[in-house]
Parts: structure tokens; sequence; C-alpha cells
């Protein structure tokens, strides 16, 4: 492709892009159309260069390829699982979703870990409830019979003050089960974040 001039009846032509003149396919003095071919220009850059756009173009579409097929293959929960990018040849986006995987799993873990510990508090707290009743029956036993002179108050004084820290204690379990289920789900709206960011990589 170029610009035909002419000067003094000879004929120039300038190279867009350079490159050298293999053949020529019109004469001097024929008559030619618009769009029609007048050389061919061998341009060994321009070709590498092509070259190359033309292999990114093979690897990308390949990308592309693999992606949509794990799009398409997500699991019922609508998430991303590593078994569907173990064939991903793009070395940087497999490396990118292993990273976010290592990240979920890591928050998947606190979780775990959060649920166990809710448990364990839940149980504790049944035991201490269990024990504050039993307080406050023995304290409406013992209440009477203080009155009547036949039990000693301090006995009386023992129990409530058992109850309050019972009480107190229950309290404190109380809440920590509840900070403990908001931090669950500031880990769950983690891991919620880290799926979309996963997809959204892709």
């Amino acid at each position: 492709q170029g610009v035909i001039t002419t000067k003094d009846n000879a004929q120039l032509i300038s190279l867009s892009k350079g490159g050298t003149i293999q053949d020529i396919y019109v004469a001097e003095g024929d008559t030619v159309k618009k769009g029609e071919l007048l050389a061919k220009v061998v341009n060994l850059d321009l070709q590498k260069e092509y070259q190359r756009y033309r292999t990114q173009k093979g690897y990308l579409d390949k990308d592309v390829n693999e992606i949509s097929f794990i799009l398409d293959k997500e699991n019922e929960s609508g998430l991303i699982t590593l078994d569907g990018t173990r064939s991903l040849s793009n070395k940087e986006v497999k490396a990118n979703i292993e990273l976010v995987h290592s990240q979920i799993r890591a928050k998947e873990l606190k979780k775990t870990s959060l649920d166990s510990e809710i448990s364990g508090l839940q149980e504790k707290l049944s035991s201490k409830e269990k024990e504050l009743a039993l307080l406050a029956e023995e304290i409406n036993i013992l209440s009477p019979l203080v009155k009547k002179g036949i039990s000693p108050y301090t006995n009386f004084l023992n129990k409530k003050q058992a109850y309050i820290k019972v009480k107190s204690e229950i309290n404190d379990i109380e809440s920590s089960i509840t900070l403990k289920k908001d931090d669950i789900e500031l880990v769950v709206n983690d891991i919620e974040a880290l799926n979309n960011e996963l997809r959204l990589s892709l």
C-alpha cells in the first residue's frame, strides 16, 4: 500500500510502513482502478510484528476459551473451584486464582474455628444456666428457712453471691457468642467478596 507520485516522468513510491518492493504488477501507461494491486512490498519487521500479534491472539483465544469453560462449569453455589482451573495454561491467571483461593481457604478455616468456639460457648452457657436454675431453687428453699431461723443467713448469702456470679458469667458468655457471630458475619462477607473478586478477575 502506498502513494504513487510523478516527477520528471519518474515513478516514486512512498511506503507508509517501509520495506522492499518485490514485484510490480503494472507497467507504464497502464490504467489502474482504485484498490487495484500495483506492487508487492516485503517488510520483514512488519511480518514479524504481524506474526507476534497473531501468536498473542492465539494465546488470548485459548485463555478466553479456558476461562469460559471454567465459568460454565461453576458449581451450584456459583463458586469457582480449584479443580476447574487446573487445566489453565495461563500461569498468571492460574496463580491469581490460586492466591485468591488460598485467601478464601484461610477465611473458611477462621469461620470453622469461630463456629467451634461458639459451639463450646453454647455448651458452657447451657451448663451455667442449669447451675443458675439450681442456685435459684436453693435460694427459694433457704429464704423461708432463714426467716424462721432454721438455716444460717451466711449459707443463704453465699448462695445469693454465687447466683450473682453465675448470672454475670452467663452475661459474659452471651456477649462473647454475639461478638463471635458478628465476626463470622464479617468473615462470610469477606469470602463472598473474594469470590466476586475471583470472578471479576477472569
